[in-house]
């Protein structure tokens, strides 16, 4: 499911190119609840920002992160990847994601569809060897608990447990047989 912000905040009579205010967040936020209600199991959310200049932490926190949480605890798991974010958007969101990973004691991430300003595909607090694993399951499209001992030189009870976290994060996609898919 692809939904283009700046088409949904003219539906909801929200001007833009700029996405600020908690209330903005919350009415954004409703409107695409509504609509994550029907999505498939394992789907992925894609967030089309073009053409929205900035987003700022109170609308961040109030659609973005709320969707995240969603996302891990819906019935049915989805994935949210973000596209087009401006580059202050995405400083704002990284700044959002580690307050609240600092606030809450739980990391948050998400999948971005075009490289960010450091060089990676996702914003959020995620360790060296996470990161590269994402990296790693980006570029060879899919992978198992194998590749990644392989490819990062650690133990598999540590390389479970990364996948284990980067699955709960909604960072990869885990399939039943042990196979994991970028987002």
């Amino acid at each position: 499911m692809v939904i283009t912000i700046k088409k949904k905040a003219e539906e909801l009579k929200i001007k833009t190119p700029d996405l600020i205010t908690r209330h903005m967040g919350r009415i954004m936020y409703d409107s695409i609840r509504d609509l994550v209600e029907n999505i498939s199991d394992g789907e992925t959310l894609v967030l089309d920002f073009d053409g929205i200049k900035v987003i700022d932490s109170s609308f961040i926190d109030e659609m973005i992160v709320k969707l995240i949480l969603d996302s891990k605890t819906a019935s049915r798991a989805f994935y949210i990847k973000l596209k087009n974010i401006s580059a202050i958007a995405e400083t704002n969101i990284d700044l959002v994601f580690r307050s609240y990973s600092n606030y809450k004691n739980k990391k948050i991430v998400v999948i971005t569809e075009n490289i960010c300003q450091n060089n990676v595909f996702f914003i959020g607090p995620l360790s060296d060897q996470e990161r590269d694993v994402v990296e790693f399951l980006r570029v060879n499209r899919s992978i198992n608990i194998d590749d990644i001992m392989k490819f990062t030189g650690r133990p598999k009870d540590e390389v479970k447990k990364t996948m284990e976290d980067l699955d709960s994060m909604r960072a990869v996609k885990r399939q039943e047989s042990g196979v994991y898919f970028p987002v």
